[in-house]
């Protein structure tokens, strides 16, 4: 063996080496530890390890086999030997460790390896190191010991079924990387943080702060929830009924509202509330908001579900609840009533927005009605040969027009007062732009026919419509022009 052709060579040879190759080793191992304190690696451990313990008792070894004549066959030499070849096996663990095992950026692999395989690669080499004693130092014969630990191996894996599968399972799982340490995960009923990982079990720390031990194998044959990935931003909905009197968009600027002004709700990505049901009772809407990190959801819930009742009192908002309401049902006669009374107090403030008579005003009963738009709904289209025109009584729109490169550009903001569709009255063209709702509008939509009417009786009205005509359609070539 090697061993043995070492210490077969010349005395002299031994001589030489303890009289100058150690000094010189013990050189050269002091500058390779000022070396690593400098660059602050954790290999120096190890090198004082070779440099203290290993060195000096490799020389204890050569004087008393080379010059006090013991043999290597002696318990004293062979105590020695063992000695020295456990605390190579230790240097050595330490040092693939720090070369390979930490992830720290001058290791050689960038990610931290799991505990679990630095604990089965370490059991390796101790029992590499063992079987390397046993054979070189004490001269056992390991073939013998080979069999009886296949047999052995055959009965404890037998007997240790769970707790082998617990330790495949783990590798598996260590493998694939379903989660790591610091993740919120769920494992059946069980939510936590993983706070540790073995090569039998994961630990989690629930918000409750109870310790949940759950075996590889429960979680290798399961179903894993991690919250953690692939961002910690977690998604949580909840749904809310409010009345059915009350708009939908009304609602919803409400809600979303209440999400931006929510501590621990993100603005990146946005919050959403969507209608979702016409219940029994009531319309119920969806709010779905994002968060960073799960286990703070229930505070954050909290904190919205509040904010809420509020937010419904400012904006006279009702919620209803589980009652049983007995309504009286209203005859079409009732109904049409309560249209007429809202379309004579819409006629009654018309003069003050258009140049109109007050004495002209119930002429238009017959031919006038109130319409209503949903934010984001188009009124009219460019293109649109309605022949109607339209008074904005209350919200917010957006007139715009297409250039001849099809995009679409604003030309003005409409607001409470303000007519459009005057165009199509006055020609044959197809109204030349859009009109969109940026908000819940109510419009007063009166027919061709009572316009025409109107402007018989009122010069001014057509003297104002056709300005206001104008002044839009040179606002349009202008933006033609700018293209």
């Amino acid at each position: 063996m090697l061993i043995n052709d070492f210490f077969a060579q010349d005395r002299y040879l031994y001589g030489l080496f303890l009289i100058i190759g150690v000094p010189v080793l013990v050189i050269i191992f002091n500058e390779l530890i000022y070396r690593l304190d400098k660059r602050e690696r954790n290999l120096s451990p190890p090198i004082r390890l070779i440099r203290n313990v290993i060195l000096p008792l490799a020389a204890i070894t050569i004087v008393f086999t080379q010059v006090v004549g013991y043999t290597r066959d002696t318990n004293f030499v062979k105590i020695i030997e063992t000695i020295i070849w456990i605390m190579v096996i230790n240097a050595l663990i330490a040092i693939i460790n720090v070369l390979f095992f930490t992830g720290g950026e001058r290791s050689l692999i960038k990610s931290k390896v799991p505990q679990l395989f630095l604990d089965i690669f370490r059991v390796f080499m101790v029992l590499l190191g063992g079987a390397i004693v046993l054979s070189a130092v004490w001269g056992a014969d390991l073939g013998g010991l080979v069999t009886a630990l296949g047999l052995g191996s055959f009965v404890l894996g037998l007997a240790l079924q769970d707790t082998l599968g617990n330790l495949f399972s783990g590798i598996a799982l260590l493998y694939e990387k379903p989660f790591s340490e610091g993740d919120v995960i769920k494992i059946e009923d069980h939510i936590g943080t993983v706070i540790e990982m073995n090569w039998r079990a994961i630990r989690l720390l629930t918000r409750e702060n109870e310790l949940v031990i759950i075996p590889h194998l429960v979680i290798g044959q399961g179903i894993i929830e991690n919250y953690s990935r692939p961002t910690r931003a977690h998604i949580l909905k909840v749904n809310l009924g409010f009345a059915y009197d009350i708009a939908p968009n009304r609602v919803k600027d409400a809600l979303m509202e209440t999400c931006l002004a929510t501590p621990g709700i993100l603005h990146d990505p946005l919050p959403e509330v969507k209608t979702s049901e016409y219940a029994d009772s009531q319309i119920v809407y969806e709010v779905e908001f994002a968060i960073m990190g799960y286990m703070t959801h229930e505070e954050i819930m909290d904190d919205f579900m509040t904010r809420v009742w509020y937010t419904s009192r400012r904006y006279d908002l009702t919620i209803p609840f589980p009652q049983l309401d007995i309504h009286q049902r209203k005859d079409p006669t009732s109904i049409a009533d309560e249209k007429s009374v809202r379309l004579n107090q819409v006629l009654s403030m018309l003069p003050s927005l258009l140049p109109i008579d007050h004495n002209n005003i119930k002429d238009l009963i017959g031919g006038a009605e109130l319409e209503h738009y949903g934010k984001g709904e188009y009124v009219i289209r460019q293109g649109d040969l309605t022949g109607t025109l339209y008074v904005l009584i209350e919200g917010e729109a957006r007139l715009s027009t297409t250039d001849k490169n099809g995009k679409q550009i604003k030309i003005s903001t409409l607001e409470n007062g303000d007519f459009f569709g005057e165009i199509t009255l006055f020609t044959d063209k197809t109204g030349s732009f859009s009109v969109l709702a940026m908000s819940d509008l109510e419009v007063l939509a009166i027919s061709p026919s009572e316009v025409m009417t109107m402007i018989e009786r009122n010069p001014r009205l057509a003297h104002y419509l056709d300005k206001t005509m104008d002044m839009r359609r040179e606002k349009i070539n202008e933006l033609n022009r700018s293209v």
